[in-house]
């Protein structure tokens, strides 16, 4: 039903995420944002908050490839499995009801024509209540469109938001949605609510979160860091009543270069919020002007 997979893709071992190197990344994780564990030499893990936005998207690539390798087998078996049954269910169906018409003796007919109608209802009942009367293609058209909607959101999520307002908690919650999206009774709630044009929207939507990602060259992917890194700096510092002052005076200069020039009245939080806006606009300017100048802007604010 397919062709021969290569060999490099035959080797689980080269993907497979074990639960032991899982729990230990996230456990990596968890002491770089929480800076409460020690390392070997019994020396403080300061916290570390780009690396462990970086740790966490290599996490969550990590357990969504695994998906993608066990929802692939599964298809094929979904296929092959239910196409096999119902060429044996046809085989058995003709050959008992040749049978019944060949045999002479009245009763032997009457038990071939009584098993003849229980497995028909049988197979019926199978066919109506675990695959609701719904064709194999349309239980994967629907399973597929459904995985790939919920795989843009974890692409754009990992993408572009912060272990701040996205911490692996809330990535464990999309890998399992995305996980579910890939099952049968998952498919048929989606085909019972949904009207239709899905697949080509869901597809749309994957490539163009694929299609920003490649588009960032090294140097603006590590602008991006950078100004994450300043922008949680700045984060902490306006909690600290010594540091605050300084840190809403940078907030103020970094708005002003980007020309975002603040209320002079504006809280703390009013202008962390702006500069929050500043950095989505960023993410999303193709030319890369705006990640580059806002980056050089953060540059030059010396923050403790």
């Amino acid at each position: 039903m397919g062709p021969k997979m290569p060999p490099a893709m035959g080797a689980p071992g080269i993907t497979t995420f074990k639960a032991d190197d899982f729990k230990a990344a996230v456990a990596q994780y968890r002491c770089l944002v929480s800076g409460s564990c020690k390392d070997a030499a019994g020396n403080s893990i300061a916290i570390d908050l780009p690396e462990a936005q970086v740790l966490r998207n290599q996490i969550a690539y990590r357990v969504m490839v695994d998906i993608e390798a066990d929802y692939s087998r599964f298809e094929m078996n979904l296929t092959t499995q239910r196409a096999g049954f119902e060429t044996g269910a046809d085989t058995i169906q003709l050959g008992m009801s040749a049978a019944a018409s060949l045999v002479g003796a009245a009763d032997v007919k009457d038990i071939l024509t009584a098993s003849l109608t229980g497995f028909q209802g049988t197979r019926l009942s199978l066919d109506k209540n675990f695959f609701r009367e719904k064709t194999t293609e349309s239980i994967i058209s629907q399973m597929r469109a459904s995985r790939k909607t919920k795989q843009a959101i974890l692409i754009k999520s990992l993408a572009n938001r912060t272990v701040t307002d996205y911490p692996w908690e809330a990535v464990w919650i999309d890998l399992v949605d995305f996980y579910y999206a890939g099952t049968v009774p998952s498919a048929l709630v989606e085909i019972a609510s949904s009207t239709g044009k899905q697949a080509d929207d869901a597809n749309k939507e994957l490539k163009d979160a694929a299609g920003k990602l490649a588009e960032r060259t090294p140097e603006q992917a590590k602008q991006a860091l950078d100004i994450t890194a300043v922008y949680y700096k700045l984060e902490a510092a306006v909690t600290d009543p010594a540091k605050k002052a300084g840190a809403i005076q940078s907030l103020k200069n970094i708005l002003t270069a980007v020309d975002k020039k603040p209320d002079d009245n504006a809280s703390a939080d009013d202008l962390l919020a702006q500069l929050r806006a500043a950095m989505g606009a960023a993410q999303d300017d193709k030319s890369g002007d705006k990640i580059a100048k806002l980056s050089a802007a953060m540059a030059k604010e010396k923050i403790e």
